[in-house]
């Protein structure tokens, strides 16, 4: 009875696995853009430069955890779906020969014991007329000693099946063990992120404020004939005509 228990495990961790595949794949696209903006604000003459930095090893910290989630999902399917579902195979198989076995065990037994009662009770009635009664005691004890041979067989059956219980249980620790370990190992990776985060907090608390770099491309201008300009995006074709018809 506890087959679907388990085959319901083993579909839901499927399911499980799918999903993380394709967060893994939002994830690696998700981290290049980040490293995109983190490139953007690194490449600039000064003013965010530092702030660049930061979100550099954000991302580089965020790519280590998205390669702990691939091996995290790896493990699931590898150490945990697929040696789970042959296993669930052969547990099927050791309880249907476990309850074979007992069944024969017991209707052997059960057999021998009738058989024995049915003689110990003929023996009884010829008892009565002649001097047979230590030949009865005998087969009275042989009967007594048939149920507990019966008795003991049954509780080393129950012993089988609890042990075959217990052992179901252990494997399924066995396997959940490595995934569990790699689920550890990236939150281990997660925790390094507060550090990067509170350096971003700082360098961003004060918006206003040009770091040094900063200050020394604005003392280097002095005197220039350079010129600045922000880099912004074309005007789109259709906001360019509408300019145009207003001019007219």
């Amino acid at each position: 009875s506890s087959y679907p228990i388990w085959e319901d495990f083993n579909s839901k961790a499927t399911k499980l696995h799918s999903q993380l595949r394709t967060t893994v794949l939002a994830a690696v696209a998700f981290l290049d853009a980040f490293q995109k903006v983190a490139d953007m604000a690194t490449n600039t003459r000064g003013a965010t430069r530092d702030i660049g930095s930061a979100l550099t090893r954000m991302c580089m910290r965020h790519r280590s955890i998205e390669a702990k989630l691939r091996q995290f999902t790896n493990a699931l399917m590898e150490s945990l779906i697929n040696p789970l579902q042959d296993r669930i195979e052969d547990w099927k198989k050791t309880a249907n020969q476990l309850d074979k076995d007992h069944a024969k065990e017991y209707k052997r037994a059960r057999h021998e014991i009738k058989k024995k009662s049915s003689d110990t009770l003929k023996l009884q009635k010829k008892a009565r007329k002649g001097d047979l009664q230590p030949q009865l005691d005998n087969a009275l004890q042989d009967v007594n000693d048939m149920y507990l041979l019966l008795e003991e067989t049954e509780k080393q059956a129950v012993r089988k099946a609890l042990i075959e219980e217990r052992g179901r249980f252990c494997t399924f620790i066995t396997f959940l063990q490595p995934v569990v370990n790699g689920e550890l190992t990236m939150l281990g990776e997660i925790t390094h992120l507060q550090g990067i985060i509170d350096d971003l907090v700082v360098l961003t608390a004060e918006p206003h404020k040009l770091p040094p770099a900063s200050e020394q491309v604005i003392k280097d201008l002095k005197g220039s004939d350079y010129s600045w300009s922000y880099q912004t995006p074309p005007s789109s074709p259709s906001s360019s005509s509408s300019r145009k018809s207003s001019m007219c």
